[in-house]
C-alpha cells in the first residue's frame, strides 16, 4: 500500500517480501555504525518486524516503512513516522531513516525528509516532531537542520546517547 511519493522515492508499507532486504540493512556493520549494534541472526530482524507490525495495527498510518525508487520499484532503505521507541503512549513523535549503502549521496533523504515530517505531522497530530542521530553522524544532523530541525542538545538513554534535534510544525515549511 503506498503511503506517499516524493519526486524519486515512493513509501510504501512494509511487506514479508522484504525481509531479506531489511536483514541486509540491519546487519550491515556500515548501515549500523550510528543506530545500533548490526543485528546478529534473522530472528532478531523478524522479532523487529513484528514489533513494527504490532505498533502499525495500534497506531494506523504510522509506523515503518520500505521506501523504493520510484522508476525502478528497487527497495532502497526503510524509514519511521512514530511515536518514540514505539511507545503508543508516548506524546513525542519521531521520524528517522535508514539508507541503503549504494544510495548514499544521491540526496534522497534530504529529499525524503520534508515529505516524512509533511506525513508524519498529518498522521500524529503533533505540534513537533523529534530526530535522533548520532553524535558522530554529522550527515544526518546537516539533513535535519536543512529540512528546519533545531538542535535541542543530548538525550541519555541506558544504552545510548543522542542528538536531539525537534522541527515545530509553526515553524514547517511543507513541501
Amino acid at each position: 500500500m503506498l503511503i506517499f511519493e516524493t519526486h524519486r522515492l515512493r513509501v510504501r508499507q512494509l511487506a514479508e517480501s522484504d525481509f531479506a532486504d531489511l536483514y541486509r540493512l540491519l546487519s550491515d556493520p556500515e548501515v549500523m555504525r550510528y543506530i545500533t549494534t548490526p543485528y546478529k541472526d534473522e530472528t532478531q530482524v523478524r522479532e523487529r518486524m513484528d514489533l513494527w507490525n504490532n505498533y502499525s495495527q495500534l497506531r494506523p498510518g504510522l509506523g515503518t516503512f520500505a521506501l523504493e525508487i520510484k522508476d525502478t520499484g528497487v527497495f532502497c532503505g526503510f524509514c519511521v513516522a512514530r511515536q518514540v521507541e514505539y511507545n503508543p503512549e508516548s506524546d513525542e513523535f519521531e521520524i528517522g531513516y535508514i539508507l541503503a549503502p549504494e544510495f548514499w549521496g544521491q540526496g534522497l533523504v534530504s529529499e525524503l525528509v520534508p515529505f516524512l515530517c509533511k506525513y508524519c505531522f498529518q498522521q500524529s497530530g503533533a505540534d513537533r516532531l523529534v530526530a535522533f542521530t548520532d553524535p558522530d553522524n554529522t550527515t544526518s544532523q546537516h539533513i535535519l537542520i536543512k529540512s528546519g530541525f533545531k538542535f535541542t542538545g543530548l538525550r541519555e538513554r541506558p544504552d545510548l546517547v543522542s542528538t536531539e534535534y525537534w522541527l515545530e510544525k509553526t515553524a514547517f515549511v511543507s513541501p
